[in-house]
């Protein structure tokens, strides 16, 4: 079998895998559910409860005690690949989390992160890496956006006639205040990471994927437009898409195949990858630097 091929396998494995260990994180508390239901209407005695209780109880204790492991072994390999602590603690949820719930709870850290890096006046680029900023174009959209947010909540004051309706309301809208101010927060302190390894491309909180250097083959400035099937597609064909606004205007050539990581839909291989910058001539001559002597 060839190396694509092993490759494929691997990532099959890995798959199939995942699918039997998200059973079982749901399987226990299902059973355990079901128990408690059959216990109070009488199906089983209380003894009975209490011993299958117990039981689910211990083997639940020792799923999670092989989960943490598995998280333990997955956070070293990612820190030795280059991965800061929360980097990789986020990039690992999944080993002890439903993917649907290790996607929401990992985009939740990352934008709550992100607020803390601003009031701390912190970055979240090394030093010996340069930042590739992609979202001076869709920052106002979402100021504005941000801005009509208080206005909603003071108009449901007025509106709504219920005081119990108007407070949780109001705190439903405070908290949704804070929410979208931490993902405007990830546009500035999330930008694409070029260093001498890895193009680490970005999109707020929702994607991040590490081009390796050695895997670039070439790179250039070409305006390009395309209409994705749906909003949260990046794959068309072998093609990593990056849009903003629709568009992009850097596309590289990679030399061999990249497996992507699309969560729960998978892990797609690559061989183009075209992104948004918004200084694009500048990008491409630090990346191509990065091609001929190793240093962005």
């Amino acid at each position: 079998m060839g190396s694509a091929g092993r490759k494929r396998s691997g990532i099959h494995g890995t798959r199939g895998s995942a699918r039997w260990d998200r059973y079982l994180r749901w399987a226990l508390p299902t059973v355990l559910l079901i128990e408690v239901v059959l216990l109070f209407s009488g199906v089983i005695s209380f003894s009975d409860g209490v011993v299958a209780t117990a039981v689910v109880e211990s083997t639940v204790f020792l799923v999670a005690l092989v989960e943490l492991v598995a998280l333990r072994k997955s956070i070293k390999r990612l820190r030795s690949q280059g991965y800061s602590i929360f980097d990789a603690i986020s990039a690992s949820l999944r080993k002890i989390m439903p993917d649907r719930v290790a996607t929401v709870v990992k985009h939740d850290l990352l934008m709550m992160r992100a607020l803390w890096l601003v009031v701390s006046r912190r970055g979240d680029v090394p030093d010996s890496a340069e930042a590739v900023h992609y979202s001076r174009q869709v920052r106002p959209l979402f100021w504005v956006f941000f801005v009509l947010n208080p206005l909603e909540i003071a108009l449901v004051e007025l509106v709504v006639p219920w005081p119990a309706l108007r407070l949780v309301l109001l705190i439903a809208g405070v908290l949704g205040t804070v929410w979208f101010l931490a993902l405007i927060a990830t546009l500035y302190k999330y930008p694409h990471i070029l260093d001498a390894r890895v193009l680490r491309l970005r999109y707020l909180s929702f994607f991040d994927t590490r081009i390796p250097i050695e895997k670039i083959g070439s790179v250039v400035v070409a305006a390009k437009s395309r209409s994705m099937k749906r909003s949260n597609d990046v794959v068309d064909d072998d093609t990593l898409v990056m849009e903003i606004m629709r568009s992009t205007n850097i596309s590289l050539v990679l030399t061999e195949p990249h497996p992507v990581d699309l969560g729960a839909r998978g892990v797609k291989e690559v061989l183009h990858v075209d992104f948004w910058v918004d200084d694009p001539r500048a990008a491409a001559r630090s990346i191509d630097e990065s091609l001929t002597t190793g240093t962005p």
